[in-house]
């Protein structure tokens, strides 16, 4: 080696000060630190072999432009097309945006087909105790349980013997204060602690019998429904009690994770799609009342446009429709009787879907789903708290029927996929999808009324 190289290296160490050395020594072990705690958050080993289903980038990031600021009974701006896809695996929980979801008779594959509830004390004259669901409108928080949906690709082995459909994960922040290494984590990565759970989404009878998992009824409103229990799926166990702390339910009552499975689909029973168009009765999972739900970006500006200042611009995914439109006036979907879905897709099998009435809204839209907390506009004179947004300005500018006597407005419509489309796909390799950029054709329009069709046939 060469010796004037050997001298300037010997120089260069020299002239290192202390300072200098412990602040390398300092970056060496923080960046050795941070690899380690980054190694510590991988994949779990159930997840493997699995894809996360959704969009890398939500296609309702520009949902404020001006451009779908279409005026109500104005002319559409062009085709009226899906703009986003949204499916809510567990009731009242984030949803997962696709660019493409599946549609079957009782609506969006993986569309509201878990339930949290809790078992509620009754005296033994009123039945005894009895399991609700619960939702946004008591546990606002329920807003930032982030939901996943993890599947096999299509043409893999089933390699992972955990599930042969794949998974479902939800994540919450941890309630309890941070350990040392936790703030070390927040601090190295600006990243909030998460408590996460996942559970199979097809389970298999070895599964439930292995972890004890029984089937369970519980109310959904004034309905009765039923599910597996998969409080003791391992995961959901050990989430339970810090997830009890999130939601601010008290250590003593119990809570649990439903699931939803085809045995227990129930028959709509108000505001029936005509048969002639959906064959069969239509039937609903977790849903509160139809299978599918559409709403329009131009109706979400027209509301917005309403709301004291402070409460602009509304947020969409408030309420929580599965087809997001654009291209049309505002509430022009208020007409629509019938559609269909033009895929772009070609050779697709194309869905048709008969709308059964508008969407009677309840205090849920009042949730922000950024913060978990409801929303109020300013108070005025000598009042401390302000008119929940936007169901009062719903109330007032949205009551556009008298169908639902406790409706607090309406927007968006009830949807129920129709037979035609679900006949061609049972007929072809490929399933019924919609996909965003898809356009709708509307095929009859009409009057709307909810509760003006019988509630049998």
């Amino acid at each position: 080696m060469d010796d004037s190289f050997i001298g300037n290296l010997k120089e260069s160490v020299n002239r290192l000060t202390p300072t200098s050395i412990a602040i390398s020594v300092a970056v060496l072990v923080c960046s050795l630190i941070a690899i380690w705690l980054q190694n510590g958050s991988s994949t779990p080993k159930e997840l493997r072999n699995l894809r996360r289903e959704g969009v890398s980038s939500s296609n309702m990031n520009d949902q404020n432009d001006t451009k779908y600021d279409l005026a109500e009974n104005s002319g559409n701006s062009g085709p009226i097309s899906v703009k986003a896809i949204f499916v809510h695996p567990i009731k009242s929980c984030a949803p997962v945006e696709l660019h493409r979801a599946q549609l079957i008779k009782s609506g969006f594959v993986w569309d509201r087909c878990f339930a949290l509830a809790t078992e509620v004390n009754r005296a033994e004259s009123e039945g005894g105790p009895i399991w609700r669901f619960i939702s946004q409108r008591t546990k606002p928080l329920m807003s930032q349980i982030k939901t996943e949906l993890w599947l096999r690709p299509e043409g893999h082995d089933a390699r992972s013997s955990f599930d042969s459909v794949g998974c479902l994960v939800f994540k919450f922040p941890d309630p309890d204060p941070l350990s040392l290494l936790d703030q070390l984590k927040a601090l190295l990565f600006s990243q909030q602690k998460e408590i996460s759970a996942f559970v199979p989404l097809s389970p298999d009878e070895n599964y439930l019998k292995n972890h004890g998992i029984t089937m369970k009824k519980f109310a959904i409103h004034s309905r009765e429904a039923e599910g597996l229990d998969l409080g003791n799926a391992p995961s959901i166990a050990a989430a339970l009690p810090k997830l009890k702390r999130f939601l601010n339910i008290p250590e003593h009552q119990n809570l649990t994770l439903l699931q939803c499975t085809p045995h227990t689909l129930v028959p709509t029973e108000k505001n029936l799609a005509p048969l002639e168009h959906i064959g069969k009765p239509a039937v609903h999972g977790y849903t509160d009342q139809q299978p599918v739900n559409v709403n329009s970006l131009a109706s979400v500006h027209a509301v917005s446009a309403l709301l004291p200042k402070e409460n602009q611009p509304l947020n969409a995914l408030r309420f929580r429709a599965n087809i997001w439109i654009t291209g049309a006036p505002a509430f022009d979907e208020e007409t629509w009787k019938r559609y269909r879905v033009v895929p772009k897709q070609q050779d697709a099998a194309s869905p048709s879907l008969s709308v059964v009435c508008r969407t009677s809204r309840c205090t849920l839209p009042n949730v922000n789903p950024l913060t978990g907390r409801f929303d109020t506009d300013n108070p005025h004179g000598d009042r401390t708290r302000g008119n929940a947004q936007p169901s009062s300005t719903l109330v007032k500018h949205r009551t556009v029927e008298d169908g639902n006597p406790r409706a607090l407005g309406y927007l968006g419509m009830h949807c129920v996929p129709e037979n035609a489309g679900l006949q061609q796909a049972t007929g072809s390799v490929e399933s019924l999808y919609v996909q965003v950029g898809d356009e709708i054709e509307v095929l009859e329009r009409g009057v709307h009324l909810y509760g003006s069709t019988a509630n049998d046939y």
